[in-house]
């Protein structure tokens, strides 16, 4: 890199900032990551919970997240992560079924034996799909109407598109659809899916990036909200609450399109804000819920009901023992919406009163008393709405201001969402900024 050691500003402190930091210090970079908040960890934050630590929004690990459990097995904590039996379920207007498998699709009640052979066919179609590009010009309704047929598609697919995506289910991409499939599978074995967590938590990981941090020399700056980003010739300016840092050769901005339009506004161009501009999100709120009592026996269970005003139920203690957390069943309730949703202005108890006549639904000996903590967390920007030929309108990690880079959810495609993709993209630009300085 020459004489003088290249600087680097990381705007965030998610999982996209931790990674390409990591990468960068490792290889002589001067990085400093400038968090908002008093902690770093992102969406992926910790709480407190009984003695142990564990996450504010439902958290596992597939088999296919190569991203994170090369991270692991770096930092040598690859021994922490577990593999639990996990079983999944899927509630309609019928009752509670068994899902994911062969032998439980063949069970399912609400499709009849052809409309199995039918969906079944269709999963293996999809898995076949090589290039999403072949079907990101479809809707993923237009898709599954057409292979499976529009009942199918009311009993299977159309809740779990509503439960993400509201109003706006109509206009998600194929694609997108695709790659939620395709991700799962990886993760499927005859007896169900299996799914990975770290003992300890998330939060094993992030103190242990933490520290990888610190030793290499990065510079944290917490409570810093960045205010505005300058260019002047080759040069960076960060301007955060109450401090201004100057001489930046590259920035990363690793925050929302809605902060980063506004932080970014003097050095972004007409295309990109844009771009930026058509972008919606869909906001997440999980009700946390500490039970003397489980909901049922499965570790996930999406919800197919459309007059149930949440989208899935994850039991954590059907995967993890409850003896990590004092004995009691910790269960999350998760639920995408939109922000001027009347739901997400809710707390945790107003939240809970609204749920609660569909969880007894749901299981009839759950009662009111059995619940002995609640907690509500949410995302704003939880959801990019991935809509159809999405390649050809999303923006790359490198902008087109020199020295500038974009590592967010919205350039997660087409796979979806999630810690594994921003490690990847992290890992990305890191990458390429390395390369430029190679000589």
């Amino acid at each position: 890199m020459g004489k003088m050691r290249k600087k680097v500003a990381i705007i965030g402190g998610g999982y996209t900032a931790l990674s390409c930091a990591n990468r960068l210090v490792k290889k002589g970079f001067d990085v400093t990551i400038f968090e908002k908040t008093d902690s770093l960890g992102g969406i992926a934050k910790c709480i407190e919970c009984n003695g142990t630590k564990i996450e504010k929004h439902y958290r596992h690990i597939f088999k296919s997240d190569k991203y994170v459990i090369n991270l692991l097995e770096e930092l040598d904590l690859i021994n922490k992560l577990k593999w639990p039996e996990t079983k999944m379920a899927y509630y309609s207007k019928n009752g509670l079924y068994a899902f994911g498998t062969p032998f439980t699709l063949l069970k399912y009640r609400p499709l009849s034996f052809i409309e199995k052979i039918i969906f079944g066919f269709s999963v293996v179609k999809l898995k076949l799909i090589k290039d999403y590009k072949k079907i990101e010009k479809y809707t993923a309704e237009e898709w599954m109407i057409k292979n499976c047929g529009e009942k199918i598609y009311k009993k299977i697919w159309e809740p779990l598109l509503i439960t993400k995506f509201g109003d706006n289910k109509d206009k998600v991409s194929m694609a997108w659809l695709w790659g939620k499939i395709n991700l799962r599978s990886t993760s499927g074995t005859l007896e169900g899916e299996r799914l990975g967590y770290l003992d300890g938590s998330y939060d094993v990981l992030t103190e242990k990036l933490i520290q990888e941090l610190n030793l290499n020399g990065c510079k944290i700056e917490l409570n810093q909200k960045v205010e505005e980003v300058k260019k002047d010739n080759a040069e960076y300016t960060i301007k955060t609450t109450d401090k201004i840092i100057n001489h930046f050769d590259y920035v990363v901005n690793t925050v929302p399109y809605d902060s980063a339009k506004y932080i970014l506004r003097n050095v972004l161009t007409d295309d990109e804000n844009r771009k930026m501009d058509n972008l919606k999100y869909t906001s997440a709120k999980t009700l946390l819920i500490y039970s003397k009592k489980s909901l049922s026996n499965f570790y996930w269970t999406n919800i197919g009901d459309r007059d149930i005003p949440f989208g899935g139920i994850i039991e954590h203690t059907n995967m993890i023992d409850k003896s990590n957390y004092n004995d009691n069943y910790i269960i999350y309730i998760s639920n995408y919406m939109y922000k001027d949703d009347r739901l997400f202005s809710l707390n945790a108890e107003e939240l809970f009163d609204e749920y609660y006549p569909y969880l007894s639904q749901i299981n009839k000996e759950f009662k009111k008393e059995d619940v002995l903590k609640l907690e509500v967390y949410e995302e704003l920007y939880a959801q990019p709405i991935i809509t159809t030929n999405y390649s050809e309108k999303m923006i790359g990690i490198k902008l087109e201001e020199d020295g500038l880079y974009l590592g967010t959810m919205a350039q997660i495609y087409p796979e979806d969402r999630g810690m594994n993709y921003a490690i990847k993209i992290g890992t990305e630009i890191a990458e390429n900024i390395i390369n430029r300085n190679i000589k």
